[in-house]
C-alpha cells in the first residue's frame, strides 16, 4: 500500500510541479509578445520620427521656401485644406501644397508623422464623408491608423488593385506587422514611377494605331456577362508591348486584333504607354488576373468554360485546378497540338457539342487570335477569349511571380529568369522598341492631328 501511496503521490506532484511549469511558460510567452510588440512599435515610432526628420530638413523646408518666394508675392495661398478619415473614423484635416500635383503636393503629410496622426504605412487615406452608420467591415478598417503610404495607392499605381477597395484594405490588416510595413514602403517607391491620376480616364486610348479599352476588371467583367445574357457572341483579346510589336510586323496578326470585339490592355508596358500618351490606363487587365472574376462569375450565371490550347495534359491539369478552385463548370478541355488543316472541323465541333459558353484558347499570339476570327461563325460559344500562357501558370507547369513583383511592374524580369533562352529577347530587346514605337507614334500622330 505504501508503495502504490508513494507513486500516487509522485505522479500527483509531477502533474502540479508540470501544470505550475505549463502556467509560468503561459506568462512568459504573453510577456514576451507584450515585450516584442511595445519593442515593434517603439521601433516603427523610431522610423517614423527619421524619415518625418529627413523629408522636412531635405524636402518640405526647400519646397516651402521657393513657393513661399512665388506664392506670397502674388497673394496667394501657400496650403490647401483636406479632410479625411483619421483613426477610429474621426475626421483628419490634412494640407497640402496649394497650387502643386502628386507627391510633392503631399508633403506637409510626412509633419504628421510627428503627432502620430498619420503612420508611415497604414490604411489608405479616404476624403471624409460623414455617414449615419458605417458598415462594420469599414468600421473596423478605420480602427487602424491612415498611413502615407498604403496596399491600395501601391497596387492602385500599378493598376492591379482589381479586387477593390475595402478587399485589400482587409489584406493588409491581417498582414500587418513592422517587417510587412517595411517591405511596404519598398515596394512603394517604384510604383510612384507609374502613379498618375485623372479624374476622368477616356474610356478608351488609341495605341499605335489601334483601339484599346480602358475600363475596370469590374466593368470588363460586367461586359461579358452582358454579352452572355443577350447571347452575343464577342471575341476578346488581350494586348502586351510583345503584340504590339508583333501586330507593326504581321499584317494577319493586326487584322485579326482590329476585328475583335474587345481589345484590353496586358502589362506594366501598357500602363507607362497611356502615361506617355497622356492617357491613363483604369487598370491593367490581363487574362490570368481576369480568370478568377470570369470563372466566379460564370458560375453564379452557371455558364461553362472550354478550355483549348496548351501542351498535351497541360489543359486537363489546369482545368482540374480551376474547377476545384472557383467550383466553374469546365465543359471540356483540349490540347493544342493539333493540325489546323485537316482537325479544325473536329475540334470546333467538341467546342460546340460541349455547350460552353465560354471559349479560353491558348495558342499563343498570333495563332490564337487568327484563329479565333477565322472560325468564329463557326463556334457557338458566346465569348471566344484569347489567353496566351495562362494554362500553364493554372497547371503549375510555370510558376507566376509574386503579387509584389507584380506591384512594382517586375513581373516580366521574374519571366526572364524562368526562362531566360525564350524570354529575354521579348523583354530585353521588345520593351524598349516598344516604348520606341509609341513615342515615335506619339510625335507623328500630334504632329498629324494638331
Amino acid at each position: 500500500m505504501s508503495v502504490n501511496r508513494s507513486a500516487q503521490e509522485a505522479r500527483a506532484l509531477e502533474k502540479r510541479l508540470t501544470g505550475h511549469s505549463r502556467a509560468r511558460r503561459g506568462v512568459r510567452r504573453r510577456l514576451a509578445f507584450a515585450v516584442s510588440t511595445a519593442l515593434s512599435e517603439l521601433v516603427v515610432r523610431l522610423i517614423e520620427i527619421a524619415v518625418a526628420l529627413s523629408v522636412s530638413l531635405f524636402v518640405f523646408v526647400p519646397v516651402l521656401l521657393a513657393r513661399l518666394a512665388v506664392r506670397l508675392p502674388a497673394g496667394k495661398p501657400l496650403f490647401s485644406k483636406r479632410t479625411v478619415f483619421g483613426r477610429s473614423g474621426k475626421p483628419l484635416t490634412l494640407r497640402n501644397f496649394d497650387g502643386l500635383s502628386g507627391g510633392m503636393a503631399t508633403l506637409p503629410w510626412f509633419l504628421e508623422l510627428f503627432t502620430g496622426r498619420l503612420a508611415l504605412a497604414g490604411t489608405a487615406i479616404r476624403d471624409w464623408q460623414p455617414s449615419p452608420a458605417a458598415a462594420p467591415e469599414q468600421g473596423y478598417i478605420s480602427m487602424v491608423k491612415p498611413g502615407i503610404i498604403s496596399l491600395w495607392s501601391i497596387r492602385q499605381s500599378s493598376r492591379i488593385a482589381h479586387e477593390g477597395r475595402e478587399a485589400t484594405e482587409w489584406e493588409y490588416i491581417f498582414r500587418k506587422h513592422p517587417v510587412y510595413d517595411f517591405l511596404l514602403i519598398l515596394r512603394a517607391l517604384p510604383a510612384m514611377l507609374f502613379s498618375e491620376k485623372e479624374a476622368s480616364p477616356s474610356p478608351f486610348f488609341r495605341l499605335l494605331g489601334m483601339k484599346i479599352g480602358n475600363m475596370t476588371m469590374q466593368t470588363a467583367i460586367g461586359m461579358i456577362r452582358q454579352a452572355l445574357e443577350e447571347e452575343r457572341q464577342s471575341a476578346i483579346f488581350f494586348v502586351n508591348p510583345d503584340c504590339m510589336n508583333k501586330s507593326v510586323a504581321d499584317r494577319n496578326y493586326r487584322e485579326a486584333l482590329m476585328a475583335a470585339d474587345h481589345i484590353l490592355p496586358d502589362g506594366i508596358g501598357l500602363v507607362i504607354a497611356g502615361k506617355m500618351l497622356g492617357t491613363p490606363l483604369r487598370e491593367n487587365i490581363n487574362g490570368t488576373d481576369m480568370l478568377p472574376f470570369l470563372c466566379t462569375m460564370a458560375a453564379e450565371e452557371r455558364r461553362s468554360i472550354f478550355l483549348l490550347g496548351g501542351k498535351p495534359g497541360v489543359a486537363e491539369k489546369a482545368g482540374d485546378t480551376i474547377a476545384q478552385k472557383y467550383s466553374v463548370t469546365i465543359a471540356g478541355v483540349m490540347h493544342g497540338y493539333f493540325d489546323r488543316k485537316t482537325e479544325n472541323a473536329g475540334v470546333i465541333e467538341a467546342i460546340n457539342r460541349s455547350n460552353a459558353s465560354v471559349l479560353l484558347v491558348a495558342f499563343g499570339a498570333p495563332l490564337q487570335e487568327e484563329w479565333i476570327i477565322r472560325h468564329r461563325s463557326e463556334l457557338k460559344p458566346a465569348i471566344l477569349m484569347g489567353v496566351g500562357g495562362l494554362f500553364d501558370f493554372f497547371s503549375g507547369n510555370i510558376k507566376r511571380a509574386p503579387r509584389w513583383l507584380r506591384e512594382i511592374g517586375l513581373e516580366w524580369v521574374y519571366r526572364i529568369l524562368q526562362e531566360p533562352g525564350r524570354m529575354w529577347k521579348r523583354y530585353v530587346v521588345g520593351n524598349p522598341l516598344f516604348l520606341y514605337r509609341v513615342m515615335k507614334w506619339k510625335v507623328l500622330d500630334q504632329s498629324s492631328n494638331p
